[in-house]
């Protein structure tokens, strides 16, 4: 049994946001080639099989050195030591350091036994096999000791971490070639209306290219998911019911464009119902998207039914949708949602709306002193995406009924396409 919302006060953005990522679940963790990880988040703890280092090794070129050697050597008085051989990096020769005697070394050089320094080379002036010092050396100079960084058993990384190519690196480095990850979704959006005709067609008199469709399933793309599938259906809804629950058998979240007003050509909201969703929110008070949706299938699979108007759909795509996938993709409930705002002042004014938080295209302009303002993109009509794909970052306005005059810091959210 469904419950109509739509007709209701709108949905504050935050708890609308709370009820998305309450019912969404994670998807099972898949185990996947390092190389295939990227984007992905982890599904469990990251922890070390081995000290880092795993043995002591020089952390500069030069020379490796004993303390007592060194004790007396001034500039004036410089101390000679005798070279007695070299240890290259990767070399698993054992040799020990003797009094009176230093050994080459280099970056990642396993060190000799008896070292207690490494004096850089630029430090060190070398004649054949004689070496001259002209300063003592503090202990433990320029050495990477066994486990400084991490030992045996530390867990590193927490499951939920997003794997960045720094944490790549580091499950390189810990020996992994494979990592268990939250699983990528597959997803389905559908657009509709007779009035759409697909990119490269000339539109008739009355018709619409339709945008939506590439930019939706291109943000999915960019968010994460691994199988995204594009239908076009005309107002018919003997078709929207086919293709809507095709996409609920097959994939793991589903986005509607458009068609969810009460209007003759409005069917998704029956459709919805015939196919027993279960909807949570029908309106958010957010500028642009007012008219957002969001259910469970009998299943449990996510569907949105976002605006119709290209900007609209988009924005609610980033407030929304995107903290969905995140969760879907194994991110922790209390981190899926999280956004980075920072106060920005606003570089002209800009209106509110009554009850409604505005969320404001705009792109940053350094100052004479060199900070940063907010500068309002020109045309924000929920219709005008060229203004979206200039911004750069989104300004969040409170609900008022005056404008905000220039000056004014408002949060700011940059607009990051791509997983994060």
């Amino acid at each position: 049994m469904t419950t109509d919302h739509s007709s209701g006060p709108p949905l504050p953005y935050e708890e609308a946001l709370r009820l998305v990522l309450a019912h969404t679940p994670a998807l099972p963790a898949v185990v996947t080639p390092l190389e295939q990880a990227l984007g992905s988040y982890l599904a469990e703890p990251a922890r070390a099989r081995s000290h880092s280092p795993r043995f002591e090794q020089s952390a500069m070129d030069g020379y490796a050195v004993r303390l007592s050697d060194l004790t007396a050597a001034t500039p004036d008085r410089p101390v000679t030591l005798r070279l007695a051989g070299e240890l290259a990096a990767g070399s698993a020769r054992r040799q020990l350091l003797k009094p009176g005697a230093t050994i080459r070394v280099f970056t990642g050089s396993p060190l000799p036994g008896g070292t207690e320094a490494v004096v850089v080379q630029e430090q060190v002036t070398r004649v054949d096999d004689q070496v001259v010092f002209r300063a003592p050396v503090r202990a433990g100079a320029n050495i990477r000791r066994v486990g400084e960084e991490y030992r045996r058993g530390d867990v590193l990384l927490p499951a939920g971490v997003a794997v960045t190519p720094p944490v790549i690196g580091l499950l390189a480095q810990l020996g992994r070639a494979a990592v268990k990850v939250g699983g990528r979704p597959s997803a389905l959006v559908i657009t509709m209306g007779d009035e759409l005709v697909a990119p490269g067609t000339k539109p008739g008199r009355a018709q619409i290219i339709d945008a939506n469709g590439p930019a939706l399933s291109a943000a999915l793309r960019a968010a994460g998911a691994r199988a995204v599938r594009h239908v076009r259906v005309s107002d018919d809804p003997a078709a929207l019911r086919k293709a809507l629950a095709q996409g609920l058998r097959g994939a793991d979240l589903v986005v509607t464009v458009g068609g969810a007003s009460v209007g003759d050509h409005d069917h998704v909201p029956a459709v919805r119902a015939q196919l027993g969703i279960r909807e949570w929110y029908g309106r958010v008070a957010i500028r642009p998207g007012l008219p957002n949706w969001f259910g469970l299938s009998p299943a449990g699979v996510p569907v949105f039914g976002l605006p119709g108007n290209p900007v609209s759909a988009l924005v609610s795509f980033e407030l929304l949708v995107r903290p969905a996938i995140r969760r879907l993709m194994g991110a922790p409930t209390d981190t899926a949602g999280d956004t980075r705002h920072w106060p920005v002042p606003l570089a002209a004014a800009a209106g509110t709306a009554p009850a409604r938080q505005t969320w404001l295209r705009a792109r940053l302009e350094r100052t004479a002193d060199g900070g940063l303002v907010a500068v309002p993109e020109t045309g924000q009509g929920s219709h005008m995406l060229s203004s979206l794909a200039r911004a750069q970052a989104l300004a969040v306005l409170p609900p008022g009924d005056e404008d905000l005059p220039a000056g004014t810091p408002v949060p700011l959210r940059p607009l990051e396409w791509f997983t994060r």
